[in-house]
């Protein structure tokens, strides 16, 4: 079963980008051409980049955009119901929420994460995904 919060299953998203760049690579450099450890070596660059462009999309879209701090508001009955002049009644109004000890706005931090991690270490789990794969696939090479 996958666990994730909010915006976390892009972090999959970026390991299949980082696979779709590796085969791109390794078919632009024409070394792809044969199965093995080669694309093996590709594959880990492309995690690599992908782990980069996945830093720059916390960093710059999820933390400022999607998962930025916002109030929390309350819903509150009003005293005596205000009827408007198109003639609907609003009995309740929202309003934000504080803290009761000490009159604070109450702010909401969202977090996305992916199987309980959240999503700003996933670019370094990636990026060592990458080395590993770079390092086992060229080792397999050079034993060729």
């Amino acid at each position: 079963m996958i666990f994730w919060s909010r915006w976390g299953i892009l972090a999959f998203l970026f390991l299949g980008v980082g696979v779709g760049l590796g085969f791109l690579l390794a078919g632009l450099t024409g070394l792809g051409e044969e199965s093995g450890p080669v694309n093996g070596v590709f594959v880990g660059i492309g995690f690599l980049l992908s782990a980069v462009g996945l830093f720059f999309f916390n960093r710059y879209v999820l933390d400022r955009h999607l998962d930025k701090p916002r109030p929390l508001t309350a819903t509150r009955q009003l005293a005596t119901p205000y009827t408007h002049p198109d003639g609907r009644v609003q009995t309740h109004e929202v309003v934000p929420a504080v803290d009761g000890q000490t009159g604070q706005p109450i702010v909401v931090r969202p977090r996305s994460s992916l199987f309980f991690v959240p999503m700003r270490f996933w670019p370094f789990v990636i990026a060592a995904l990458g080395v590993v794969l770079v390092i086992v696939n060229a080792i397999a090479v050079a034993a060729r």
